[in-house]
């Protein structure tokens, strides 16, 4: 079976490539017990497990039930659950986070995998990415209020004196190595330009933690990375959600499939 191949789920060769060789995967006592593996545990257990998750016991499997034998789909679900990761209190917060994301990844690439053989592209699409967006919504609309505050933000510190885009302050790489709000979606990232007077930020995912949270053999395809999932539940909702409208935050996402790696590109109007 091959991948998504629809327009609406290709970036333009619009993000520009950036040289990260020299980044160096987090690992060591900090990275499983740091304030960045706790704020990761936290929010996964409120928006994966909590908010995310339900998305396919209550939507897609009951789709799934009339567009098959309800049987032969109720089997294959408890199959795929078999392979879940038991959470243990003794694992650390990164532990637990890895588990917890690894868990909602596995589970809805094998709902995504069964909805295609029922549906056109068109209609598959528009089930899963419309259905995302309008759970998000419904349920996660702090996190959208939040994240679409940011282009506010950046408006105001576009009037202070630019600085050069593409270097941090060690202040602001430990604020986003160890408070990043969004880091429970991707792991680690790093912000390759943040140019907010230009009103742009670049950020490069060296392994998101979409596609290595799980592990590729308990996959219900592992042959391959988690990719409808990838296209559809976290490019195609989150490229929906933050659009651009009215100047506002808009999100353009990248992944460099067949690799685990990822460019976000968020740009706003900065009012200038």
């Amino acid at each position: 079976m091959t991948g998504p191949t629809s327009d609406t789920q290709k970036t333009e060769a619009t993000i520009p490539s950036i040289d990260i060789t020299d980044y160096v995967a987090p690992s060591g006592f900090w990275y499983q017990w740091g304030t960045q593996a706790w704020l990761d545990m936290l929010m996964s257990k409120s928006m994966i497990v909590k908010q995310a998750h339900p998305i396919i016991t209550h939507t897609f499997l009951p789709i799934l039930r009339l567009s098959d034998d309800p049987e032969t789909i109720d089997a294959g679900w408890a199959q795929i659950k078999t392979k879940r990761e038991i959470i243990r209190w003794s694992d650390s917060p990164r532990e637990k986070w890895r588990k917890s994301y690894g868990n909602f990844v596995r589970e809805a690439e094998w709902a995504l995998l069964e909805l295609r053989k029922h549906f056109s592209q068109k209609q598959y699409e528009e089930i899963v990415v419309g259905t995302s967006v309008s759970l998000s919504h419904e349920n996660s609309g702090k996190f959208l209020d939040m994240m679409n505050s940011m282009s506010d933000k950046s408006k105001a510190k576009a009037k202070k004196k630019p600085k050069d885009p593409n270097k941090q302050s060690a202040i602001e790489k430990f604020l986003f190595n160890n408070f990043n709000p969004g880091g429970f979606l991707t792991g680690p990232a790093v912000i390759t330009k943040a140019d907010i007077a230009g009103g742009e930020m670049i950020m490069t995912i060296p392994d998101c933690g979409w596609h290595s949270c799980g592990k590729q053999a308990d996959l219900p395809n592992p042959n391959a990375l988690p990719e409808e999932g990838c296209l559809l539940i976290c490019k195609g909702a989150f490229e929906a959600l933050f659009n651009g409208h009215n100047g506002g935050l808009k999100m353009e996402f990248d992944p460099h499939l067949p690799e685990t790696s990822c460019t976000v590109r968020m740009s706003w109007d900065t009012g200038q």
